[in-house]
């Protein structure tokens, strides 16, 4: 009797095991059955909407995503007159939810023209101004729509400067104040446009004030406007491009290979 009931325990689970079996390779059957049944125009279909899903991931708005850019300015130093100068520089930052930028700038002041001042015992003296700052930036992108982009840059920073005085025969005039390096704080801002030519590229044009704290060299005075103007290529989306051919290029095979099958499977 007690031999009997065990033995009836282990066929009933034998028996549930064997019905799960046979479940699952029905399920799986016919999963199968269905996907081989897809119309060769259903399978086109498939591959276009994955492709499709792709692309609009890739073109997807991030929440954060870091930014280069290289920033050169034209901007003016005024000493007995006002004399043209060009701050090169780049930034680093990052954008956040495709509305604000902020990051660090790092700039130099390069091609300063000479000034000559006169000196009794050396004759004529050759002025050369070096300068050199980093600042945090922060631009709130105010308009943005498919031609235009329209941004407040704002930024404040610290560096230096440093004028070098040499003589008529290019020797360097020690006991001139002004070959000290000294420290400055520098404030700006300004407004940022672009005009999206397509979607890689674009027209550049920015204009701002500078305001220069420190104790600056004589009769020098940093404070002034810069400006730049000029094309903009915008290598976020070329990247972006890239990826999206590479989608299509891999969509075309497949889509390839269903015309191959097709026509193999033709009577």
């Amino acid at each position: 009797m007690y031999l009997s009931l065990i033995l009836k325990r282990k066929m009933r689970k034998r028996i549930k095991y064997i019905h799960l079996f046979f479940s699952l390779a029905v399920i799986w059957l016919a999963a199968q059955t269905g996907f081989g049944q897809l119309t060769f125009q259903q399978k086109r279909d498939s591959l276009h909407d994955k492709f499709v899903a792709d692309s609009a991931h890739i073109y997807r708005d991030k929440k954060i995503k870091p930014t280069f850019s290289i920033d050169k300015r034209n901007s003016f130093i005024h000493t007995s007159k006002k004399i043209s100068v060009n701050v090169n520089g780049f930034q680093l930052g990052v954008d956040f939810k495709e509305k604000h930028s902020f990051g660090l700038g790092f700039y130099s002041v390069l091609n300063t023209q000479t000034r000559r001042v006169v000196d009794d015992n050396r004759g004529s003296i050759n002025i050369n101004l070096k300068i050199a700052y980093s600042t945090i930036f922060y631009e709130y992108l105010w308009i943005d729509t498919k031609r235009w982009a329209i941004g407040i840059p704002l930024e404040i920073g610290v560096g230096n400067y440093q004028t070098t005085a040499t003589d008529s025969l290019g020797r360097k005039v020690k006991a001139f104040a002004d070959t000290l390096k000294r420290g400055m704080l520098i404030l700006g801002a300004g407004v940022n446009i672009d005009f999206k030519i397509w979607q890689w590229l674009g027209i550049n044009a920015m204009g701002g004030y500078r305001l220069v704290g420190g104790n600056e060299p004589n009769k020098v005075n940093f404070n002034g406007v810069f400006y730049s103007f000029g094309l903009q290529v915008y290598f976020g989306e070329l990247i972006k491009m890239a990826r999206v051919g590479i989608k299509r290029t891999h969509y075309w095979h497949q889509d390839d290979k269903l015309f191959e099958n097709q026509n193999r499977n033709k009577p």
